[in-house]
């Protein structure tokens, strides 16, 4: 337990370009894990270390590595900062205990910057927020602070003011400690000189700290008591009770610096230290323990216990597959058998890694708290629940975004046919947001992603990492479907053969439910009598049969079991999952087709004399303008738009602002489709 107390689960996460492999590669470097610093921009940062990734300077794929700080060992996960590979992300946030949130100085909240945020919010993840690139022209420290409580709702506290702003950019005041902090260029930041405050800061640093303190004691009963009473709080008090504000999610302290010029990088490992919580300190995981009578169990983070972990992540090698799993319990040896609870196969953990991007370090036990690979999983994949044999528990899945883009996809020579469909086999266990399906009237491979360069660098991948040489089509858009207005619609089999018949009848009540992201299963009984197994066999059929009669995947649907017809002989599991989807079809065609297209979250940054341009380009395309900040430099315009308008949209923009405006999108929601467009995807 006490190794457990000195374990940190972390990931960066943030909007893309914010620098987050930069200040991972200054986390390796000053740890020792590394003996030298990495480089976006030249390719040899080692978290990026996939071809793809350092050939664009983006990271497309979360990578995990192991530090050690202050006698505390870290488990690391970096992830990508582009809105098409947000999977990642959601992943990574699932098996986390807190998070790094790294914001530009000079961009400050951005759109993807909300997103992961959120992704945070819904894990109750504590975080820290890094802003980066104080060093740089348009920066302001105290501007991003501000954004982060007006646009993220979050009591953001600075911890730290910079020594200067852009080119004058030399350090760190520690309001904690109340000192200098400054970073020796000569040994790349390495050597850090504790110094007094600069007189010109003296002033506004006891003004911050104050600050500081009051912001904590309205959260912190222990803290506010010494503050009413107005005694000196010393540096120890205060970083305990930051700690215990950040571990409830009260507050989110801020640090600053500049990754890439080595400033202010120490003082944040030691902030994940003193403020995140070890996996000791967040609430126990829950799970469904399965059997006739289900219930609900908790699982502690205590070695001792019966072994429990999720699979979050799965990298398909050729020869097996490397599974990442988080240990929320219990603890297992390389060779031990588990048993797969989600799937209900027996699994055997052949090898077990420690991993530093794509390295591998051989160990032979796990334990709770750990994020480890393995490999021997052959049924198992991302979601999927690990346990004891003798004390099964399922932890909820991790639930992953729709996708919005598909292409048609097929291999240069009809020889290569099996090849390619085995390349996209494989890269669907790797990525939940990538799908793959045969298009029964055209014969076509269609694959599925979140955006036009999550395609891309798939289709990448199947001529590099598979040898594969394919065509792809235009991208088009991945509508959806639901249905109207409530209906009520009833679904049989009844079939005679000779001997045992095959027979049962479900009634079901379809609504549209805007909440559910696919298909939401209700139990609605008001009499008793159906077997469980039964039931299970109907929530399993409309499972099934995700595909409305257009041909597109089924979304905001409420299928609530109104009513059943049983025979004691005849009725069956297999009866009754195919009445569900004679039920559930028929609920489509009764329900009225709506046909839902995904509209994207649009932020544009451009020079104001272009932003008139821009709008009106924007209306021109479905857009509903949010928002637009004129006041501002560069201005900012916020906007909703359907993906259908937006292909091209990064020429357009170069176009209209003369190469000078930037935007970002994100997948927001599904919404129906304008009548006349209906009409044109029907026919």
């Amino acid at each position: 337990m006490k190794a457990l107390q000195k374990t940190r689960n972390i990931g960066i996460i943030a909007h893309i370009d914010a620098g987050k492999t930069t200040l991972t590669e200054r986390f390796l470097f000053y740890t020792g894990k590394e003996h030298r610093i990495g480089a976006v921009d030249d390719g040899t940062a080692t978290m990026d270390w996939m071809e793809e990734e350092r050939e664009r300077g983006i990271t497309i794929t979360a990578a995990a590595t192991t530090l050690l700080w202050r006698g505390h060992t870290v488990n690391l996960i970096d992830t990508p900062g582009h809105v098409d590979f947000t999977a990642e992300v959601a992943r990574s946030l699932r098996v986390l205990d807190g998070a790094i949130v790294v914001l530009s100085g000079v961009e400050g909240v951005e759109a993807q910057s909300e997103t992961v945020w959120h992704q945070a919010d819904e894990h109750a993840v504590p975080r820290l927020v890094f802003v980066n690139k104080l060093d740089r022209v348009g920066a302001g420290f105290e501007r991003v602070i501000r954004e982060i409580r007006t646009r993220l709702g979050r009591v953001a506290v600075a911890v730290q003011l910079p020594i200067g702003i852009e080119k004058t950019l030399a350090g760190v005041v520690d309001l904690v400690e109340r000192c200098a902090l400054r970073f020796d260029p000569a040994t790349q930041g390495a050597t850090v000189f504790r110094e007094p405050i600069p007189g010109d800061l003296a002033v506004l640093a006891a003004k911050q700290r104050e600050a500081l303190v009051e912001a904590v004691a309205e959260v912190d009963d222990a803290l506010a008591e010494r503050y009413v009473a107005e005694e000196l709080v010393s540096a120890d008090e205060l970083r305990a009770a930051i700690r215990r504000a950040t571990l409830k999610n009260a507050i989110v302290p801020v640090f600053g610096g500049s990754a890439l010029h080595d400033l202010g990088v120490q003082p944040l490992l030691d902030a994940v230290v003193d403020y995140l919580p070890s996996p000791a300190e967040v609430p126990p995981a829950r799970g469904e323990v399965p059997g006739a009578k289900a219930r609900i169990e908790e699982r502690f983070a205590d070695p001792g216990g019966p072994f429990a972990a999720l699979a979050f992540k799965t990298v398909a090698l050729r020869h097996a597959d490397l599974t990442y799993l988080r240990v929320y319990s219990g603890s297992a040896r390389q060779g031990d058998q588990v048993r797969n609870v989600s799937r209900g196969k027996p699994e055997r953990l052949a090898q077990l890694f420690r991993m530093h991007a794509n390295h591998r370090e051989a160990i032979e036990r796990i334990r709770a708290g750990d994020i480890v690979a393995a490999t021997g999983l052959r049924m198992t994949f991302t979601g999927d629940t690990l346990a004891d044999r003798d004390h099964p528990i399922r932890f909820e899945p991790i639930r992953f975004p729709e996708t919005v883009i598909r292409v048609a996809i097929e291999p240069h020579t009809t020889a290569d046919r099996e090849r390619l469909e085995a390349a996209l086999a494989a890269l669907e266990r790797e990525d939940p947001t990538f799908e793959r399906r045969l298009d029964e009237e055209t014969g076509q491979l269609l694959i599925s992603g979140m955006g036009e360069l999550h395609i891309e660098v798939l289709v990448n991948r199947v001529t590099r990492d598979f040898g594969v040489q394919a065509r792809v089509g235009r991208p088009y858009v991945a509508y959806r479907q639901s249905i109207r207005r409530a209906c009520a619609v009833e679904g049989r089999v009844d079939k005679q053969a000779g001997g045992r018949g095959f027979f049962a009848g479900v009634t079901l009540e379809m609504a549209p439910d805007p909440e559910a992201p696919r298909v939401r299963f209700v139990n609605g009984l008001s009499r008793e009598g159906l077997p469980r197994l039964f039931l299970a066999a109907i929530e399993e059929g409309m499972r099934g049969a995700v595909t409305g009669p257009l041909g597109y995947p089924v979304i905001h649907v409420r299928a609530t079991l109104r009513d059943f017809a049983l025979h004691e002989v005849d009725s069956s599991e297999a009866a009754f999952e195919e009445a569900a989807v004679r039920a559930f079809h028929a609920g489509l065609e009764a329900g009225g087709v709506a046909i839902l297209e995904p509209v994207m979250r649009l932020e544009v940054r451009t020079p104001v004399e272009c932003l008139g341009e821009i709008i009106r380009d924007l209306n021109a395309r479905r857009a509903t303008i949010e928002e637009s900040l004129a006041d501002r430099t560069p201005a900012l315009v916020r906007v909703r738009a359907p993906l259908a308008c937006l292909f091209g949209y990064s020429s357009a923009v170069r176009s209209l602002s003369q190469g000078r405006a930037g935007f970002s999108m994100e997948p927001c929601e599904f919404r129906p489709v304008p009548r006349e467009e209906q009409d044109r995807l029907v026919v």
